[in-house]
């Protein structure tokens, strides 16, 4: 084989490129240091002192690894899949999970928003009419093309979900709340905007499991996704006192309570792809249960490698400088038995 086709393989070889870029690093900058030391004061210490600014520098390294979770890390906390309940939470085994209201049994999203006072939600989910359509939506259609439109923007508007409007009016669902409208017990409704981990983790469980049937998203439609336990979050609208506070807290919890998530799905009804045309919009299929996805979080071991790896390489460089420490002060009474017998 020519050389220069050893040099391309090589190249293109990521595995082989990376050794060698590391090992051409160890040789050239730390190889050099390394060099300066021992022929300036021997091999042995040379070599000693060599190591110990190693381990030095790993000890800054890996703080920093540990400080902001990146570099040699552990897990990332996710979601794991405790049980998927069809139908009745009361028979799930997770006891708080009996406390979540049917969705039938919970006012609507729409229904919210029209019993409310709210703009932006009633300009985002509320009542469709011909006046509520803007002059681009409307502009070139015929009247029966206009009717279709206000008939299927209503649609769309009914079908909201709660965590889709707390997505956009946190308010009204916080004063429904408060009003006794809703009652989710222990729960906290998750918008859409918080729920989009758990909602992914759901997904990836439904379509992965084998006791439901679904075998694509396009099967059925996530409703509302709720949370329970863990540490305390920050309240509504923080201050900067309140962000103190939060982080002092978190830090004096030692232990992390566990928590829980729900992500709630339902089946919709099969309308088949017309060619040519924009994917239907999905319809719940109200004679199908809910399937409720019951998940509990993982807080993973983020930082538990380059902590071990901060501690380790701390006790090995307070070895080594102890050790360099003992050998100057032998060499300084050795000294002084020197020049006292001179």
């Amino acid at each position: 084989m020519e050389p220069l086709d050893v040099i391309a393989g090589l190249a293109w070889d990521p595995e082989i490129r990376g050794f060698m870029a590391v090992f051409a690093g160890v040789v050239v900058l730390m190889g050099s240091v390394w060099l300066l030391l021992v022929t300036n004061t021997g091999t042995r210490l040379g070599s000693l002192i060599a190591l110990t600014g190693f381990f030095g520098w790993m000890v800054i390294m890996a703080a920093v690894w540990w400080l902001y979770g990146i570099g040699w890390r552990g897990d990332v906390p996710t979601w794991r899949l405790q049980e998927i309940n069809v139908g009745d939470l009361g028979a799930a085994a997770l006891d708080q999970a009996a406390e979540l209201p049917n969705p039938d049994d919970l006012p609507t999203a729409f229904e919210l928003v029209v019993a409310s006072g709210d703009e932006t939600a009633r300009a985002e989910f509320g009542p469709v009419t011909r006046d509520t359509l803007t002059a681009d939506q409307t502009e070139g259609l015929t009247a029966a093309e206009i009717d279709e439109l206000v008939a299927s923007e209503l649609a769309r508007n009914q079908d909201t979900t709660l965590s889709e409007l707390a997505a956009v009016s946190p308010d009204l669902i916080n004063d429904a709340l408060a009003a006794g409208g809703l009652d989710f017990g222990q729960w906290e409704l998750l918008s859409t905007a918080e729920a989009g981990e758990a909602q992914a983790s759901a997904i990836a469980f439904l379509i992965d499991s084998p006791d439901i049937a679904f075998t694509a998203q396009a099967q059925f439609k996530v409703l509302d996704a709720y949370t329970t336990g863990g540490k305390r979050p920050l309240p509504e609208d923080p201050g900067r006192l309140d962000r103190i506070g939060t982080q002092i807290r978190s830090a004096l919890t030692l232990t992390h309570p566990t928590r829980y998530g729900v992500v709630q799905v339902q089946e919709v009804v099969d309308q088949p792809a017309v060619p040519g045309q924009a994917p239907a919009r999905p319809v719940v299929d109200p004679a199908k249960p809910v399937v409720s996805v019951i998940m509990v979080r993982d807080l993973g071991d983020l930082r538990l490698k380059p902590a071990l790896v901060t501690l380790g390489s701390l006790a090995v460089f307070a070895a080594l400088c102890l050790f360099l420490h003992e050998r100057d002060k032998l060499v300084q009474r050795q000294r002084a038995a020197f020049e006292a017998g001179a």
